[in-house]
């Protein structure tokens, strides 16, 4: 079936028609992908979060599919819905279960909920349990290719965790400032050509600070060049 988009009841028609074949291909054919896509429709076509949010703990505790055990930990995260208490463990455990089905927000996510939860552990084994998952995550994430778990994986390595005993390790945090860059973190790549420039903790090469600083500088002209367009 054809539709014209410039007239509102085949949009209308269009919409309606989506919503079908994703409700078949998630409830009969059990497809993960579509299952997703329902959640997404149930949440922003039909602005329904608590259908949107069934839909997305029962693809993610039935079929594994690592997007929609993220978004439901996002909406417990958010306490927005009728039904669902934010039970800090279980979302940190659907986050978990995000990065274990290969979705590197998950990753992200549970990294940084550990991290900062471990503030409120007194027991100093679980605490350092806690910090070192954490880091775990936020390393997992980097290296499926989520920037910012770069960055942030790269900051902790720079200062280490005194209170568990992790040391600053300077290579490593060059190792995730270049993953970083790689990814176009622009802090990466400046952080990345300041440790060649002054070599600590590595060999100093200024080649390769000067690769990092143009790398940086070219990430920051293609940001100016984005928001110009964004404000035109």
């Amino acid at each position: 079936m054809s539709y014209d988009f410039k007239k509102d009841e085949d949009v209308k028609e269009y919409i309606k028609n989506l919503g079908i074949e994703y409700r078949f291909g998630c409830f009969s054919e059990k497809d993960p992908q579509i299952c997703q896509l329902l959640g997404d429709y149930l949440e922003t076509i039909e602005n329904n979060p608590d259908k949107a949010a069934k839909i997305y703990k029962e693809n993610c505790d039935e079929r594994n599919f690592g997007r929609s055990c993220y978004k439901y930990a996002s909406y417990m995260e958010k306490n927005n819905l009728k039904n669902l208490k934010p039970v800090i463990p279980e979302m940190i455990r659907y986050f978990q279960k995000g990065c274990e089905y290969n979705w590197s927000d998950g990753c992200f996510a549970a990294g940084m909920k550990l991290r900062y939860h471990s503030d409120s552990i007194t027991d100093v084994d679980k605490r350092t349990k806690s910090l070192l998952k954490s880091l775990q995550y936020l390393e997992k994430a980097c290296n499926n290719k989520h920037s910012e778990a770069c960055y942030v994986a790269s900051n902790i390595h720079f200062a280490g965790i005194e209170e568990i005993g992790l040391e600053p390790n300077k290579p490593k945090f060059l190792e995730y400032s270049i993953k970083a860059c790689d990814q176009n973190e622009l802090k990466g790549c400046v952080n990345a050509s300041i440790v060649y420039k002054k070599g600590d903790g590595v060999p100093k090469d200024m080649n390769l600070a000067q690769k990092y600083k143009e790398r940086a500088l070219d990430i920051q002209k293609q940001i100016k060049e984005e928001k110009g367009i964004k404000f035109s």
